[in-house]
């Protein structure tokens, strides 16, 4: 299995983006040493519109600083379609030998644009491109096939499909992935997983893997990540390298500590983003009220956090509440 280690990217939304450059040195250092680790993905590059933090915002400076210049080439960068710029000149060649891969997350309805910009992209930065589809579990079978037939059309190397909520099983849905895998393939492209491990079944789905002759896969060191997290990388690469990931761990405890959020389970249960699963801790909710929420979550809207539900809900409360008002104030004018 080839892996690409996102502990600094992914796991950067449980840090704000904002880890200390000693421990990136030395988780880059320690995961250079593990032979299934094609790249290592340091964060997302360029993209202020949402962060100013520096894994939100690599350069090659900061890249260098990760590396210390070592230049073996296997350092992966993600982008944003929503959000990245899309000038061409804010990315990096491949006449370096630090970064060698680009990957692309997309969503459901900037697909064809972002493919038009992943293949300019491609040959703009001669670099490898990945194209990540956001929470390939929400599409049907047939928006399926229809986005790998578009896919199989353009000139990048790779398709990633994350689970990007943490619901799939793949098991279960093997039929819905079948044909469709068998479009990119048959167009010479590189297909891997994004497993995320909100229902638990992230190493479940990696046993799947095989059956679908796919052997390629993301992973963190600890599941660090959004939500619940991701498949860990100490739970599939060789056990001879267990001392590498077990010091790295040793060292840095703290910081490869995954907070908990509870509402994150009710979240993958219904495929919607875990961001409604912050809202609800920050408000305090109650499991079967935001349970009841989370069933109301449609279209667009399961993907992109929309405090609408959350408004709507107290909105109904308060015209609840309005309502025995009323009837008091009735009773009470009338004696009754």
């Amino acid at each position: 299995m080839q892996i690409i280690d996102v502990t600094l990217r992914d796991g950067g939304h449980v840090r704000e983006f904002n880890w200390p450059f000693k421990f990136a040195r030395e988780h880059y250092k320690s995961l250079c040493k593990i032979q299934e680790i094609k790249f290592i993905e340091l964060g997302y590059w360029k993209q202020t519109s949402k962060s100013k933090n520096p894994f939100y915002n690599l350069d090659f400076k900061k890249v260098k600083k990760i590396t210390k210049g070592k230049k073996l080439n296997n350092v992966s960068i993600m982008i944003d379609y929503h959000y990245c710029s899309k000038k061409l000149s804010d990315y990096p060649k491949n006449n370096q030998k630090e970064i060698a891969m680009i990957r692309i997350c997309s969503r459901k309805e900037d697909i064809p644009a972002a493919l038009i910009f992943a293949e300019k992209l491609k040959k703009y930065t001669k670099l490898n491109v990945s194209f990540n589809i956001f929470n390939s579990t929400n599409y049907t079978s047939q928006e399926l096939l229809k986005v790998c037939k578009l896919v199989s059309k353009y000139k990048i190397d790779y398709v990633y499909f994350a689970d990007t909520h943490g619901d799939m099983d793949l098991e279960k849905v093997f039929k819905k992935f079948k044909y469709p895998l068998s479009v990119l393939n048959k167009s010479g492209k590189k297909v891997g997983m994004h497993l995320h491990d909100h229902s638990g079944k992230g190493y479940f789905n990696y046993r799947q893997l095989q059956k679908f002759k796919i052997s390629k896969c993301d992973s963190s060191v600890r599941g660090m990540g959004k939500g619940f997290g991701n498949l860990r990388t100490e739970q599939i690469i060789h056990p001879k390298y267990f001392n590498i990931i077990g010091s790295l761990i040793n060292n840095n405890n703290e910081l490869l500590t995954m907070p908990q959020n509870i509402y994150t389970l009710i979240t993958s249960k219904y495929g919607i983003s875990d961001n409604y699963a912050t809202e609800a801790k920050k408000r305090n909710m109650k499991i079967e009220t935001f349970s009841r929420l989370c069933k109301k979550v449609i279209g667009k809207d399961k993907d992109n956090f929309s405090k609408k539900y959350f408004i709507k809900k107290k909105f109904e409360k308060k015209k609840k509440n309005t309502y025995i008002g009323c009837i008091i104030w009735i009773r009470k004018i009338f004696g009754a």
